[in-house]
Order: C-alpha cells, then structure tokens, then sequence
C-alpha cells in the first residue's frame, strides 16, 4: 500500500505528446484577455475612482523612500511561497492543473492592470505597466518555463549541457535547481533594479 500511494504521489509519468509550450503559452494568452475583459466588465468610471494606478498614489511613488532589503524580504515571502507550492505540485498529478492556474492568474492580473492603466493614465500608463514588470518578468518566465518541462517535457528535453553532466546525474533535479535560481535572481532584480528604474520613469512623467 505504501509503494501505491507514494507512486499516486510522485508518479512517473509523462505527457510526450501533449504540446506543452503551445498549450502553457495558450494559457497565458487566455487568461490575459479574460484580465482584459473583467477589466472592461468593471468599467471606466469605477477605474478612475478606485483603480491602482491612480495619478495621485503613482506620483506619490517617485518620492517614497523605500527600504530594499525589507522589501526583498517581502517579495521573497510572497513570491517563494506560491512558486514553491507549484514545484512541489509538478511531481505529482495535480501539477497539469496547478502550473497553469498559476501561470493564468499572472496573466490575468497582467491584463487587468493594462486596462486599468489605459483607462488613468493612457499610453505612459501601459508603459508603466511593462516598466513594472522588467526586467525580472524575464527571469520568473524561465523559471516557471523549468517547472512546465519538468512536468510536460519528454525524456529527449531533459537531456543536460555536456558539462553539467559529470556533476548532476538527475535531469530534473538540475531544472529544478536552475528554475529555482532564476526564481531568486528575479526577485531580487524586482526588489533591487525595477524600483530603481519606476522612480525615474514616474519622476519624468509626472
């Protein structure tokens, strides 16, 4: 009983034809223009009145002080939690559910503050919007990109570069590590650079 319910736990099985790349990127896609349209849903005046990106509170960011290291912390907290979450969930069989939830609630919260940005502030407010997520949008893309060929990928994808292969003998084990790296570098790009690069854009615009 205790071999069954460890393999249902961590099973070992792939999906070889499934497109993965195609059916991750569609999900994205998906979830963004639902973001769009319950943006949209909610409408103009209730953006203006109650949105996030009012004028006001970001040009309030370009004079607010912040602490990096605190705010490093704070973002590893929130950023660790949910991404450790689903690596763990790739081993098993609820991770074809789990990675692209989570990939589809970023992509729907992007597409939501696009509209909210062009509703309060119009093109500057779009390219606030971009500015906010580079560039370690780059770095958690790759990292989450990992975790789908750990769960999607066949066993001719999880081949190692020549190098690599005298020191790690697990493939999965180095896509995890290297999602995980990816992970931390995008979020101390986000606590550290992208605050740095919001400041003098809003100070410029505002």
């Amino acid at each position: 009983m205790k071999v069954k319910h460890r393999a249902f736990l961590f099973p070992h099985f792939q999906f070889p034809k499934l497109p993965w790349k195609g059916f991750l990127a569609g999900c994205f896609l998906l979830f963004f223009f639902l973001g769009i349209l319950a943006a949209n849903w909610v409408g103009q005046e209730k953006l203006l009145a109650y949105g996030m990106l009012n004028q006001y509170y970001v040009g309030q960011l370009a004079y607010t002080q912040l602490e990096s290291g605190a705010y490093f912390l704070f973002l590893c907290k929130r950023r660790m939690r949910i991404f450790g979450m689903t690596m763990l969930f790739v081993y098993t069989r609820f991770g074809i559910f789990v990675l692209p939830g989570v990939i589809g609630w970023h992509a729907f919260s992007l597409g939501y503050l696009f509209v909210n940005a062009l509703v309060c502030m119009k093109f500057q407010g779009m390219l606030l919007v971009l500015l906010s997520v580079f560039p370690q949008i780059i770095f958690y893309a790759a990292a989450y990109f990992g975790l789908g060929r750990i769960l999607f990928g066949e066993k001719t994808e999880l081949s190692m570069p020549t190098g690599m292969r005298r020191y790690w003998k697990n493939p999965r084990l180095f896509l995890l590590v290297s999602a995980l790296l990816c992970m931390i570098f995008g979020i101390w790009l986000e606590g550290y650079v992208n605050p740095v690069l919001l400041r003098k854009y809003i100070s410029r615009i505002m």
